[in-house]
């Protein structure tokens, strides 16, 4: 298992494993159920549809998500 950081917005493709830590999460391991991308709202990474779990990957890159850190497990 390798444990891999996020830089770019193209890192986390659908059906990755993430490891999430931020306001709800402590190093939990979630799948990238859906990755949209749209001009205005950039990335998203939506993390449980059922209950409207999801993240923004540019707010996350510029520090302004409730995602603090994001490992993709390869």
């Amino acid at each position: 298992m390798e444990l891999i950081e996020v830089k770019t917005n193209t890192d986390i493709k659908q059906g990755d494993t993430l490891i999430i830590t931020g306001d709800v999460y402590f190093n939990e391991p979630v799948k990238a159920q859906i990755v949209k991308t749209s001009v205005q709202d950039g990335t998203e990474i939506v993390i449980d549809k059922r209950r409207n779990c999801f993240f923004n990957l540019d707010m996350y890159m510029h520090g302004k998500s409730w995602v603090k850190e994001i490992k993709i497990v390869r």
